[in-house]
């Protein structure tokens, strides 16, 4: 094995690989959005271009931001690593006094933090950007809409002397307007990709199956499903007539916007509009659970909305809990739950589990599931497993919610790495960055729409070692539009990624 030689790197840290060379190289002609798979090795790439700015300009400064506190200081511990001793590295974040932080900001050579705390602190006066020589934006795909990064790249590229933006992701999305506008924001050039199937990549990575299992809906939870949907055509009837909807086929999204549309009326029937569209919603939130989920998660949702009713929050809370097709799919929904039945997908979860486990005693397996409800139950039923150690790993607490804490989110995954716990069940939190030990076995408890989102699952396998992906379908509901949804997507965001890297290697042998 051969390793990276550079004045700045420790010798014998980054092995020798032609894609990252490659891309760094094309990095440091130009602003580089640098798209690769989870466990390839982007902060080498970012370490090696750090490396050669350092040289270009030795008094100038790095900064990398990455979108959370656990994630900057993993980037810190590796830059450590890799780099040899004589830079100054820093973590600055808001809870550093301001006369701290301008303090980090002049002493140090690469500084790491929250695009956040940056943002904050360009605006105090608190930071100039003028002399670094290199801006890393890690998850890159976050740039969009009103996240700091844009703001960030904005200032950057207008104050400093030589800039130099690198943007990296495991997948920047699945439409082209999406990606276009991560790279406008970030002042984007040149765009490298890799797949875990390119020639100078097939080497560092294992094989990896997958395998979609499809799980039929059992005649009970049909029979929830229809009261349900009873319920909920009832209402977009009413809606029809009053020629608010035009369709019955009609997205959460599509009612979200509308009820912002009605809220900007404000007159009467949009009001009564508006409180009908909020009973819809939360009628097909609880279908949502019912085909995707498990009955658990539905009857935590159905208790929510009968608090609600209670305490008169809101007037839909209190007409659902008066419609006799809503009190029908609750009352069968609490009599299964009492009789020990659940969603067929958490059977088929811990069958494949318990397989896993007896043909490799040393598995480490990783579940994705959406709702924190749907976790703690997952976690529950693997907990009958005899070698199963199950960890719940979820986000920092919401409103009268429960979460783990950065500290304790990493106190988790440590203790997986050291095997006190060999499945970790976790929500999107476990999907972006954070270094998670090599799993042989990913599912998906349910599939998503997103192709970032598939990506960033799918990458916590196959490194090292062979591995599986397994994903959960449950027949005839939105389990099925979401599977081939995120599938055509990550089909889609590859060759438009592809095209746009034929794009830049063209501009570039054009400058050469």
């Amino acid at each position: 094995m051969e390793f990276i030689e550079n004045k700045w790197i420790n010798k014998g840290v980054i092995e020798k690989r032609a894609y990252q060379e490659n891309i760094a190289k094309t990095a440091l002609r130009a602003n580089t959005l640098c798209v690769i798979p989870t466990g390839l090795g982007k902060t080498s790439i970012a370490a090696l271009v750090a490396a050669e700015r350092l040289e270009r300009y030795s008094k100038s400064k790095i900064l990398l931001m990455a979108p959370t506190r656990p994630l900057v200081d993993q980037h810190k511990n590796t830059f450590e690593r890799l780099f040899r001793t004589g830079l100054e590295m820093k973590t600055v974040t808001g809870s550093d006094k301001p006369e701290e932080r301008s303090e980090l900001y002049r002493r140090a050579d690469i500084i790491f933090s929250t695009p956040q705390t940056i943002r904050n602190d360009l605006k105090k006066n608190i930071l100039n950007l003028e002399n670094f020589s290199l801006l890393i934006f890690d998850e890159a795909h976050r740039s969009v809409g009103n996240y700091a990064y844009p703001y960030v790249a904005k200032i950057y590229n207008y104050h400093c002397k030589n800039p130099l933006i690198l943007a990296l992701t495991a997948s920047p999305g699945g439409h082209m307007i999406k990606i276009n506008e991560v790279k406008s924001k970030l002042f984007i050039d040149n765009v490298e990709v890799r797949t875990r199937n390119d020639s100078d990549v097939k080497n560092y990575v294992q094989e990896v199956e997958k395998e979609w299992v499809a799980v039929e809906f059992t005649i009970p939870l049909k029979s929830i499903k229809r009261y349900l949907e009873s319920a909920k055509e009832e209402r977009i009837k009413k809606l029809m007539s009053w020629n608010v909807l035009h369709s019955t086929m009609v997205t959460k999204t599509q009612m979200l916007k509308l009820q912002q549309e009605l809220a900007r009326k404000k007159k009467g029937y949009s009001y009564a509009a508006m409180s009908v569209l909020a009973e819809v919603i939360k009628i097909d939130h609880a279908l949502l659970l019912l085909e995707t989920q498990c009955l658990y998660s539905l009857k935590k949702y159905s208790d929510s909305i009968a608090t609600q009713a209670s305490s008169g929050e809101t007037k839909a809370a209190v007409r659902i809990m008066k419609d006799e097709n809503f009190m029908n799919a609750i009352r069968l929904t609490s009599e299964l739950i009492n009789e020990g039945k659940e969603h067929p997908k958490m059977e088929k979860m811990k069958e494949i589990v318990q397989k896993e486990l007896e043909e490799n005693k040393y598995a480490r397996i990783m579940i994705f599931a959406q709702y924190r409800d749907t976790i703690t139950k997952i976690c529950e039923v693997l907990k009958e497993i005899r070698t199963a150690s199950p960890v719940e790993f979820i986000g920092q607490a919401k409103k009268k919610g429960k979460g783990l804490s950065q500290k304790e989110q990493m106190q988790i995954l440590n203790e997986f790495k050291m095997g006190f716990y060999n499945i970790l069940v976790a929500s999107q939190v476990g999907e972006e960055g954070l270094d998670v030990v090599e799993t042989n076995m990913v599912i998906f408890y349910e599939p998503v729409p997103s192709a970032i989102r598939r990506v960033q699952r799918a990458g916590r396998t196959g490194r090292t070692q062979e591995g599986k992906v397994v994903t959960l379908i449950t027949k005839n509901t939105r389990d099925e539009a979401y599977h081939w949804s995120g599938h055509q997507k990550e089909k889609k965001m590859t060759g438009i990624l592809y095209n746009m890297k034929k794009q830049s290697d063209l501009k570039s042998f054009d400058r050469d």
